[in-house]
């Protein structure tokens, strides 16, 4: 039983954190880089510093954005990794088909509720 708080708590939790980081704007900006640099390549007309120039700053907002990333999944990973300490069990838990079908249905149902709850404000 313990468990399955901590599955909806920490549910809630992760997904109240990745709307507060907004990190589907920040992988949206990740592949719009991505697509810029792919295009850049494309371009015949662009000389090679200019191109040189634009692949090293779009290396550079890659790599800063891949950070954010990073740092984010680790983030909600120690999160886990806490609970688990709670309840030897969670682990497990979360794994299993079983564990992933809730998370999926409880994530589903909080976002609809959320949703709700905006449109009426």
């Amino acid at each position: 039983m313990i468990d399955q708080i901590l599955l909806i708590c920490s549910t809630v939790l992760i997904y109240e954190f990745i709307q507060f980081v907004k990190l589907k704007d920040i992988i949206y900006l990740n592949l719009l880089i991505y697509k810029k640099i792919i295009k850049l390549f494309n371009f015949k007309k662009v000389s090679d510093f200019r191109k040189e120039k634009l692949i090293f700053n779009y290396s550079k907002s890659l790599f800063i954005i891949s950070i954010k990333i990073f740092i984010i999944l680790t983030c909600i990973l120690i999160f886990m990794l806490f609970l688990n300490y709670l309840s030897n069990s969670f682990l497990n838990l979360i794994i299993s088909v079983f564990g992933i079908g809730e998370i999926t249905l409880i994530f589903i149902m909080y976002h609809q509720l959320r949703k709700k709850i905006n449109e009426r404000l």
